[in-house]
């Protein structure tokens, strides 16, 4: 009877994974994405790299999934796949785990449906991202953890040692995990007897260090990867990945991400959001049934599993609440999947509450409480389904090649340099070059490719790009980034032509702002009743603030007759924080002169202020300006 039990329990996760993936394959972004998944696309196929820390499990099972199907479709589509079928596994291994803690398939089934229907882990499952195998290995984890909790036995630790040591081949953040696993552990040794030995220990050890030879993968493969080294001249490369112990090091433990950690407003701002990130995962209905799931096990003293799921959601909080990074609300994943299991114990024990009351109710009213539960049951996937299939639904996501393709249309010449100043957008054209083998003669570039200081902003890199003699062009509007450079619109993209601050100002200054910037001078040309005006600046320091400049235009009597609109000197683009000592910007201010404006010199006095309208220094006279009739 209980092999059958068994056999039936896989057999429903088995249509729970297929049932999960028809519904991912549904809303799966059919082609190259943008961002992280962009990378990954072409990463995998080239069994190259990608950023730290490596995800070398990732890019091995996914490029190997690729090269086996990409006769059916794109490598790019089947990565997506990939991810999504990973997803729809770890689904169902959360349904064995619900089954096994509450011994309710309904409830079980529900609970684990109503994870795959999470906005969020239903967004992520649609295309190519390793957050849905970082769930796998975490639904995994748990599941041997709660076995062994169970039937104690060395061979069962020592497969969890084992899957613990490959989890952390794919995402660094199992170490999360590691307190809560430690206490579980401790607290389930207390009440139950279970010996080991030296012999078991060293097993264990060796066991999950052993998975960490994939780490291997990175170095052996990161020198073959078409993109290790990129030329910007005949002589000239820079390199990707630092090919060496150093660098190895570094790139694992990713330490180019730690600047990103940090508790501040930000941080405080995440945890108080936290509830309402919960609730539009799972609507209050699902809230209500998690918390009295969560209520039920402090109820029945659960410590030891309370530790386990309490313990690594509240490590996975807190460090989503001080990482600082761009796709941070993957990092809430686990705390989802953990709040899921409260939700299926809530329903089993709603259940078996309305099946106690039907045993005491009579013939006529028996099944009303099975009736009403059974209902309630509906209303938590279905009322996701329907709140999030719009949010997670990405069958519509093909501007990715398509951009690039009408970029890459416009007569772009030989060995051009390709600039955005995002670097998720750039990665649909590696994918094209490096998987397709569209135009690898043109380089594509974006701030902060390596930690070299001339790649810290897009203002830095254009420069550099200037430097060689190629043809260098953004590949959209960056407003203030004129400041540094004169632009020409080209098709699809932006020619850049040359250095603004290399053209001498037809009128010269020696004025100063608080000793930090010069005013080397400027231009004014009258185009009818605009004054067309264009001030030189010239950082003389590190500036520490984004700095907003004015210019007023002033009579004899130092009255303002016109003022151009204040703007902060390089946009969003190249703001004063990152200017480099010395060089010259050409800032453009244009001033509306009234229709009586009289004929004679009037005075040019220009300045700056800070975010928090803190001046920099007095506002200076950089010289006449002539109104003629």
């Amino acid at each position: 009877m209980k092999g059958i039990l068994k056999s039936r329990d896989a057999g429903i996760a088995a249509l729970i994974a297929l049932a999960t993936l028809l519904l991912y394959a549904l809303t799966l972004a059919p082609d190259i994405v943008d961002g992280d998944g962009g990378e990954f696309q072409f990463a995998a196929w080239n069994f190259a790299f990608a950023h730290p820390t490596g995800y070398p499990l990732y890019l091995l099972l996914g490029g190997m999934f690729q090269h086996l199907l990409s006769f059916v479709s794109t490598p790019a589509y089947w990565l997506n796949f990939f991810t999504a079928l990973t997803a729809a596994l770890a689904v169902a291994i959360l349904y064995l785990t619900l089954h096994s803690l509450t011994a309710s398939r309904g409830a079980a089934i529900v609970a684990a449906v109503a994870f795959a229907l999470t906005r969020q882990f239903w967004h992520d499952a649609g295309a190519a991202e390793v957050y849905a195998l970082h769930i796998f290995f975490v639904a995994l984890l748990l599941a041997l953890a709660l076995r062994w909790q169970v039937e104690p036995s060395a061979e069962k630790f020592a497969w969890f040692c084992f899957t613990l040591g490959l989890a952390l081949t794919h995402h660094r953040s199992i170490i999360l995990w590691l307190p809560a696993f430690a206490l579980f552990f401790v607290l389930t040794t207390r009440t139950r007897r279970y010996a080991t030995t030296g012999h078991h220990v060293l097993r264990n050890a060796l066991l999950f260090l052993a998975p960490l030879l994939l780490y291997l993968y990175i170095p052996l493969r990161a020198p073959a990867s078409p993109y290790f080294a990129l030329t910007l001249a005949p002589d000239q490369n820079f390199f990707l990945y630092d090919h060496s112990l150093n660098g190895f090091i570094d790139y694992v433990l990713g330490t180019v991400f730690q600047t990103e950690l940090r508790f501040d407003a930000v941080s405080v701002a995440r945890l108080a959001a936290f509830p309402q990130m919960l609730i539009e995962q799972f609507n209050w209905y699902g809230i209500g049934l998690g918390v009295a799931g969560l209520i039920a096990m402090v109820w029945r003293k659960d410590n030891g599993r309370l530790a386990l799921f309490l313990g690594g959601a509240g490590t996975n909080l807190l460090f989503a609440a001080v990482y600082h990074i761009g796709d941070i609300a993957s990092y809430y994943l686990p705390i989802y999947f953990v709040f899921t299991i409260f939700i299926g114990v809530g329903l089993a024990g709603a259940l078996q509450g309305a099946q106690d009351i039907a045993r005491h109710s009579s013939l006529v009213t028996r099944r009303v409480p099975l009736i009403g539960v059974l209902f309630a049951f509906a209303i938590l996937p279905l009322n996701q389904l329907a709140t999030n299939f719009s949010f997670a639904d990405r069958n519509n996501e093909t501007n990715a090649r398509g951009a690039w393709l009408r970029y890459l249309d416009t007569p772009v010449p030989r060995d051009a340099i390709l600039i955005s100043n995002d670097r998720d957008e750039m990665m649909p054209l590696w994918y094209l070059q490096y998987v397709e083998n569209r135009r690898r003669d043109v380089v594509g570039l974006f701030p902060l490719i390596t930690r070299a200081p001339a790649h810290a902003n897009v203002g830095r890199l254009i420069d550099r790009a200037l430097g060689h003699g190629r043809a260098v062009y953004l590949i959209k509007p960056m407003p203030g980034i004129e400041t540094k450079f004169w632009l020409g619109q080209e098709g699809k993209l932006i020619r850049v032509v040359g250095r603004a601050g290399d053209t001498p100002p037809q009128n010269e200054s020696q004025a100063m702002l608080a000793d930090k910037i010069a005013v080397r001078g400027y231009d004014a040309v009258r185009d009818q009743n605009v004054l067309r005006v264009a001030i030189y600046w010239q950082a003389r320091v590190k500036l520490t603030d984004d700095y907003t400049a004015f210019a007023h235009l002033l009579d004899a009597r130092g009255q303002k007759i016109a003022q151009g609109n204040d703007h902060v000197v390089g946009g969003d683009y190249y703001p004063s924080r990152g200017w480099e000592v010395g060089e010259i910007l050409r800032d453009e201010h244009g001033m509306f002169l009234p229709p009586n404006i009289a004929p004679g010199i009037y005075r040019l006095v220009v300045g700056m202020y800070n975010a928090e309208r803190e001046l920099l220094g007095e506002a200076v006279d950089i010289g006449a300006v002539q109104i003629r009739q």
